[in-house]
């Protein structure tokens, strides 16, 4: 896993991602050595004991479905309608995220979602940005 985040167009998700060498997003989490409590993005100090003994944690690319609703109304600059959603990840941890490649009708609560990256919009002056994003598990992407 490297620590630098690239994808195109550019990513706003800070050090919250970094990419594998065959470009595949990994998020990037905390973990706290006193508590062992885990959360995403990554924190300074722990929300649970207020320790500050964290690491850094490499997440899963997979998770199930918690829940979804479709945005209408955004930011200026985001493409919408989008379906935002939080993807329960094995570690315990819960991700606020933008589900993508899917319609609201095909969407289950626990199905499988998979990690990518995805355009959200653009910036005031037009420049295209990116983030984290989840899709839906595919068989022809099952070993991805």
């Amino acid at each position: 896993m490297t620590e630098t985040a690239h994808a195109d167009p550019p990513l706003i998700a800070g050090e919250a991602v970094s990419f594998d060498g065959d470009g595949r997003p990994t998020l990037i989490g905390s973990e706290c050595a006193d508590c062992q409590a885990r959360a995403f993005p990554p924190v300074a100090l722990c929300p649970e004991c207020m320790g500050g003994d964290i690491r850094k944690l490499a997440l899963g690319r997979r998770g199930r479905l918690y829940s979804y609703s479709t945005v209408h109304v955004a930011p200026r600059g985001w493409t919408v309608p989008y379906i935002a959603g939080y993807v329960d990840l094995p570690e315990g941890v819960r991700v606020f995220t933008h589900v993508v490649e899917a319609e609201d009708a095909e969407l289950a609560m626990e199905m499988e979602l998979e990690l990518t990256t995805a355009a959200l919009g653009s910036d005031g002056d037009g420049t295209a940005f990116s983030s984290y994003a989840f899709r839906p598990r595919r068989l022809e992407r099952a070993d991805a």
